[in-house]
Formats: C-alpha cells, sequence, structure tokens
C-alpha cells in the first residue's frame, strides 16, 4: 500500500467518524456499533496518519487531480 492509498483509507476514517456524530444525535445504535467496527477495522491495519474528522471533510472535498 503506498502513501496515497494510505491517505485515502485515513480520509474515509476521518469522514466515517464525521457520520458517528450525526448519527449519534438520533441515536441509531445499530448503525453506531457498525460503523465502529469499520472505522476499528480499518484502524488495525495500522500505519494511518491521524486526521481529524473536519480536516477528513475538506480533504475528500478537494480534487486530487488537475
Amino acid at each position: 500500500m503506498d502513501a496515497r492509498d494510505t491517505r485515502s483509507r485515513a480520509v474515509a476514517v476521518g469522514l466515517m467518524r464525521v457520520a458517528l456524530t450525526f448519527l449519534d444525535e438520533i441515536d441509531d445504535d445499530m448503525v453506531i456499533a457498525r460503523l465502529q467496527h469499520a472505522i476499528d477495522t480499518a484502524l488495525a491495519k495500522g500505519g494511518l496518519e491521524d486526521i481529524d474528522p473536519r480536516s477528513a471533510a475538506l480533504i475528500a472535498a478537494m480534487p486530487l487531480d488537475s
């Protein structure tokens, strides 16, 4: 896995963390549990930089190709 793949996975984890905040507001416990499991699975692979969820949303919105 190269640096771009790792960064993409880190951004995805950040976005999933943002989604958790929205789901927490509506108390959707089953979906929260499954999403948390997905986050834990992605983090278990290791090598991820810690990206703030708000920053992840901005990074995801930026085009990678010009």
